[in-house]
C-alpha cells in the first residue's frame, strides 16, 4: 500500500464495539511460524492434485466434484488458520493439533485425484479425522480457558457434527456419499454464520489472519506458473507457445498486484474496532471463490499451451474465461466490502467499476473464438490494465491509509 498522511475518510461507527478475544490481542504481534508455513505448503500439493484432476477430464460432472473437493480442502485450511489467529499459534494445543492435521492432509492430497469409487472412503476418513482434530483443539482450549466457552463450545458442536457426517460417509458410496459430503460441508460452512453473534468473543488477530490468507493466495498464484510450465512440456517450444506462456505469467503477476493492492486487513481490523463481524465473515468466505478461480485459471492457461487438439479450444477458452471472471468479480466484491465500511460510501470508485467491467469482458472471452496465443494476450492485457487502474486510484491509497491507522496500536480512528 502507498503510505501517506491520513486523509479525510473516516470509519462509519454504527455498531457496538466488541471486546478483544480471550486468546489473542488485536494489537499484540503474532507472526507466522515455521509450522504454519509448513502447514500452508502442504496445500501446494493439494491444489496441484486438484488441478490435475480437473485438467484430466474437464466435464461438467468433474467440475462439480472438483468444486466440492476444493471447498472441503480450503475449509480444512481455514479451520486451522482461524484457530491460530483466534487463540495463538504458540500454544501446545495448536502445535500438536497442526502436526496431526498435517498427517491427515497428506492422505487427503493423496486421494484427491483418484476415482472416488476407489478413494472416496479414504478421503472421507482422512477428512473426518482432520475435522475431529480441530474439534479436539477447541475442546482443549475450552477446558483450559472457560472464558472461551461463548464461541468455542458451539463451534466444537457444529464442527463435531460435520466430522461425524464425514466419517459416516465412509460407509456409503456413489451418489449417497457425495450427497453426505455436501451436507457435512454445509454444516461446517454454516456453523460460523449461525453463531455470528458470538464471533465477537473470539475475533482473529487482525494482522496474523490476513497474512496467512495472503500466503495462500501466493500459493494459488504460484500454481498458475506451475501449470504453465507443465503445459509447455507437453509440446515443442515454439515462438507461439513461448509467447502464450509469457502472457500467462504476466497475467498471474497482474492478479498478484490486483489482490495485494487491496486494503486486505481492513474488514478484520474493523471487526475488532467497531464490531463489524458480518463484513469480516464476508471477507473470509469471499476468499474461497477467489482461490478456486485462480487455481482453475491456471489449469485453463496450462492446458491451452500444452493442448494441440483444435476441438479442445472451446473447453480451454472456457477454463480461462470463466475462472478469470470469477477472480475479477470476487476482487470487486472484496473491494466493495472494504469500502462500504467507510463513511464516504458514495465516493466514486473507478477501481470497483473497472473490476466489474473487466469481469464482464472476461466472460465474453469464452465466446470469442480466439486461439491460445491471442486469448492469453487478451488476458494479460486486461489484467495489466486493471492492475494499473487499481494501483493509481486515489481511493486505493486512502483505504490503505485507514488500514494502517487501524493497525497502529492506540491510533485514533
Amino acid at each position: 500500500m502507498t503510505h501517506g498522511q491520513p486523509d479525510s475518510l473516516t470509519i462509519e461507527d454504527g455498531a457496538p464495539r466488541e471486546e478483544a478475544s480471550p486468546g489473542t490481542s488485536p494489537t499484540d504481534e503474532q507472526r507466522v511460524t515455521w509450522l504454519e508455513l509448513f502447514f500452508d505448503l502442504i496445500f501446494v500439493v493439494a491444489f496441484d492434485q486438484l488441478a490435475k484432476r480437473l485438467g484430466d477430464t474437464p466435464s461438467g460432472a468433474n467440475v462439480g466434484i472438483f468444486l466440492l473437493l476444493f471447498t472441503a480442502v480450503w475449509w480444512a485450511w481455514a479451520g486451522n488458520t482461524t484457530f491460530a489467529a483466534r487463540y495463538g499459534n504458540d500454544r501446545r494445543v495448536y502445535r500438536w493439533g497442526s502436526l496431526l492435521q498435517l498427517v491427515t492432509l497428506g492422505i487427503i492430497a493423496l486421494t484427491e485425484r483418484g476415482d472416488l469409487d476407489q478413494t472416496g472412503q479414504a478421503f472421507a476418513l482422512a477428512y473426518g479425522a482432520n475435522r475431529l482434530i480441530l474439534v479436539g483443539m477447541y475442546l482443549v482450549t475450552l477446558r483450559r480457558d472457560p472464558d472461551t466457552a461463548v464461541f468455542a463450545r458451539p463451534t466444537a458442536a457444529g464442527y463435531g457434527l460435520g466430522a461425524l457426517l464425514w466419517l459416516g460417509s465412509a460407509l456409503l458410496g456413489g451418489t449417497a456419499q457425495l450427497v453426505t459430503w455436501c451436507v457435512a460441508l454445509a454444516v461446517d460452512l454454516l456453523t460460523p454464520l449461525v453463531i455470528r453473534e458470538r464471533q465477537g468473543a473470539a475475533l482473529p488477530h487482525q494482522e496474523h489472519l490476513p497474512e496467512r490468507v495472503g500466503l495462500l493466495q501466493i500459493i494459488a498464484l504460484g500454481g498458475v506458473v506451475n501449470e504453465v510450465v507443465t503445459g509447455g512440456r507437453q509440446r515443442d517450444l515454439t515462438w507461439d507457445s513461448l509467447g502464450a506462456a509469457l502472457f500467462a505469467i504476466v497475467a498471474a503477476v497482474a492478479l498478484w498486484r490486483l489482490y495485494f493492492d487491496q486494503a486486505r486487513a481492513l474488514p478484520v481490523a474493523l471487526a475488532h474496532r467497531v464490531g463489524r463481524v458480518g463484513a469480516f465473515l464476508a471477507w473470509l468466505y469471499g476468499h474461497l471463490p477467489f482461490t478456486v478461480s485462480v487455481v482453475m485459471l491456471g489449469v485453463g492457461l496450462g492446458h491451452g499451451i500444452g493442448d494441440t487438439e483444435p476441438d479442445h479450444d472451446a473447453v480451454n477458452r472456457a477454463l480461462v474465461a470463466w475462472p478469470l471472471t470469477g477472480a475479477l468479480l470476487t476482487l470487486a466484491l472484496l473491494r466493495w466490502n472494504a469500502r462500504r465500511l467507510t463513511a464516504h460510501r458514495t465516493r466514486f470508485d473507478r477501481s470497483l467499476l473497472a473490476l466489474s467491467l473487466g469481469a464482464m469482458a472476461a466472460g465474453g472471452l469464452a465466446f470469442s473464438g480466439l486461439g491460445t496465443l491471442a486469448l492469453h494476450a487478451a488476458v494479460a492485457a486486461m489484467t495489466l490494465a486493471l492492475a494499473l487502474i487499481v494501483a493509481t486510484d486515489p481511493l486505493t491509497r486512502r483505504l490503505g491509509q485507514i488500514e494502517e491507522r487501524l493497525g497502529a496500536s492506540g491510533s485514533p480512528i
